[in-house]
């Protein structure tokens, strides 16, 4: 009899495990002014920035980008220097109107290289989930059946 109860106990102990665990890296949108295109611009443009957190494809790819230092300039140019080689690309951010998983957050964030790989790896259209003055954090769908991409750009 005692067997019959403490297995499903178990079993409710285990679901509940799961369930505690589920979407816990899809961060809300946590911003400075939310929608605020003017200051995701103000902020992003100063200083130099680093890769500290990439999920690509369910796969944690953040070690690719140590040493990659990104400067976000004016006319939408975006330099990325690793000190022996410098890439430039382009960014660019998108007040979209567009039905997407967050009604609150109308903010595109898009950046584009053309080589090398790894940095073709982070060209797309990013939603914008976080604004602060040292941390910007993007997520992305696009092309991905596997899952969210997570992309996090810290200040230096």
């Amino acid at each position: 009899m005692k067997k019959l109860f403490l297995y499903p106990l178990l079993f409710g102990v285990f679901l509940l495990n799961v369930a505690g665990t589920c979407c816990a890296d899809d961060p809300d949108v946590v911003s400075i002014a939310k929608n605020d295109w003017t200051q995701l611009n103000a902020i992003i443009s100063e200083g130099n920035w680093e890769v500290t957190y990439f999920l690509d494809k369910n796969s944690n790819t953040t070690n690719e980008y140590l040493g990659y230092n990104f400067t976000f300039g004016t006319n939408e140019i975006l330099t990325s220097d690793t000190g022996s080689n410098t890439f430039i690309g382009n960014w660019s951010i998108i007040k979209s109107n567009s039905i997407d998983d967050n009604p609150d957050n109308d903010l595109d964030f898009a950046i584009s290289f053309s080589s090398p790989e790894t940095l073709m790896e982070v060209s797309e259209h990013w939603d914008v989930t976080e604004i602060a003055e040292t941390k910007v954090r993007l997520k992305s769908k696009s092309g991905n059946v596997d899952g969210i991409n997570y992309l996090t750009f810290e200040k230096k």
